[in-house]
């Protein structure tokens, strides 16, 4: 059991992106053949190719950040003795964990807010379509404590 929930923490984005991915390819290539073989476009691939995009986008935020693929500009800490680096690696993750427990907050109102109203053709409700936005939040706040606690903070403890 312990190694499953490892698989599924080591590959939950990539697995959701690629699943996400493979369906957003479907939706489109469904468009196409609707529009161009049954001269008929079905009105729903649009919108669900938007939302398979939007959803994809959002996990890939957290995959960057596990596996640090976010823009670092380095050069400063390159010349820095490593300890004083290493802490500035830790601040930082302490204002992006500051960052995404904000955005967490204000997705959860967020949804509150979109709860209700439906997407115009799928008829789906908004506040499903939009709870990627604090899931996202959240899981990239499991993300940076996993990464301070696991990489950060004992580089910290073993610079000099």
């Amino acid at each position: 059991m312990k190694d499953i929930l490892q698989k599924i923490n080591d590959n939950f984005e990539r697995w959701c992106m690629m699943l996400l991915f493979v369906l957003l390819f479907l939706i489109v290539m469904a468009g196409i053949i609707s529009r161009t073989i049954f001269n008929s476009p079905f009105t729903w691939t649009e919108e669900a190719a938007r939302l398979a995009f939007i959803w994809m986008i959002f996990l890939g935020i957290s995959y960057g950040t596990k596996y640090d693929k976010h823009i670092n500009v380095t050069i400063l800490l390159d010349k820095m003795p490593a300890k004083v680096a290493r802490g500035f690696y830790i601040f930082w993750d302490l204002v992006a964990l500051v960052l995404y427990i904000w955005v967490s907050i204000y997705g959860v109102q967020y949804i509150g807010y979109m709860a209700g109203s439906k997407t115009s053709v799928l008829r789906i409700d908004q506040g499903i379509t939009t709870s990627i936005v604090a899931f996202s939040g959240i899981l990239n706040c499991y993300r940076i404590i996993e990464k301070m606690v696991k990489e950060h903070i004992p580089a910290f403890k073993e610079a000099k």
